[in-house]
């Protein structure tokens, strides 16, 4: 076995970000790691200055694989990956960042909590979203603030995965063998393969969330550039695929005639989009009572400020017996209208 840890960092020619993700690493308080570069098509030059930048914190605990051309982040990842053999795993972007507890206390925490619950592959920490804009080759961090999963305790629910990944590959450290049963991740997909996968491995395992922030989530929300995030950046094509994935996941439930992931997840957005209409009726009500209060406030102040205060109460209810309610609320309205009313 290499190391109790394998740490995979994929990187593209973003040398000022994989600057950052070695640091990340080779200031972790535990020690017992090996950590996998894996070169998606960039230059091979840049990526081995930096290795051999921090050689000496990396010492013997590190590899390099330089594919000639890219292969795509989940095809990179598996590559890594297989090229090791650790009893945990860990995918590190390299534009993310863990605090340097993060492996200490995460190892420390995973083995008790699978004693405790056997069915628990993988544990997640809470994190923090870094909103950052790069300049040259400095990092301007604009605004920090807690990942939206951050109240989350307890385990992690497939069933909210399924409407959307709940956290991102920073915060999660996993079995390799779990990993390995699923069939690592899925090489076709250019995007949301960390949904994917998440899903996979939620329908077999539990994930136990650790609640500390150790983990931070980078994000570049206007760079188009080769800095930017996918999820950014590649906004469109994340639509295009995570339709694709549900069509792919309710087709294989049809064919199999059973209630799976598809299934589910057509079921949620059934929920949720009836809620949404709901709330919008209930919204539109509050709307509606809101203005029809604001109209009766100031009915009642018009009557009170009239010196005829008397006649209009007599004559409202004179048309209310001889010609009904509906007669004596068109007058009433004429009669708001011509003060000002609306």
């Amino acid at each position: 076995m290499d190391a109790t840890v394998g740490i995979i960092t994929r990187t593209k020619d973003r040398p000022v970000l994989l600057k950052r993700a070695l640091e990340s690493v080779v200031n972790q308080s535990y020690e017992d790691w090996h950590l996998v570069i894996v070169n998606d098509g960039g230059d091979p030059v840049a990526v081995d200055r930096l290795v051999n930048h921090y050689a000496t914190q990396l010492r013997d605990r590190i590899s390099v694989i330089h594919n000639p051309s890219s292969l795509g982040m989940e095809a990179a990842s598996n590559k890594g990956i297989r090229s090791i053999k650790t009893r945990y795993l860990a995918i590190h972007d390299d534009d993310d960042s863990w605090a340097p507890e993060f492996l200490t206390i995460t190892v420390a925490e995973i083995e008790p909590i699978c004693y405790k619950f056997p069915q628990v592959a993988g544990v997640i920490t809470l994190a923090n979203m870094i909103y950052e804009r790069i300049v040259g080759n400095q990092v301007t961090i604009n605004r920090t603030e807690p990942y939206w999963a951050s109240e989350k305790r307890g385990f992690v629910m497939l069933d909210e995965v399924l409407g959307g990944n709940q956290f991102a590959p920073i915060q999660f450290l996993f079995r390799y063998d779990a990993a390995e049963a699923i069939d690592f991740f899925r090489a076709d997909l250019p995007v949301l393969g960390d949904w994917d996968f998440n899903i996979r491995f939620l329908s077999h395992y539990d994930v136990y969330i650790i609640p500390q922030f150790l983990a931070f989530y980078h994000h570049r929300i206007t760079d188009q550039s080769g800095y930017g995030n996918s999820i950014y950046a590649g906004r469109s094509q994340h639509d295009l695929y995570a339709k694709m994935l549900k069509n792919e996941w309710l087709r294989k439930d049809i064919h199999e005639h059973r209630i799976g992931v598809g299934t589910l997840i057509a079921m949620r957005q059934v929920t949720d989009d009836l809620k949404k209409t709901t709330e919008g009726q209930s919204q539109s009500i509050q709307r509606s009572n809101t203005i029809r209060l604001k109209r009766v406030g100031k009915l009642a102040m018009l009557w009170m400020s009239s010196d005829r205060k008397l006649d209009i109460l007599q004559k409202f209810f004179r048309v209310l017996l001889s010609e009904g309610m509906g007669s004596a609320l068109r007058q009433i309205k004429t009669w708001y209208i011509s003060r000002g009313g609306r």
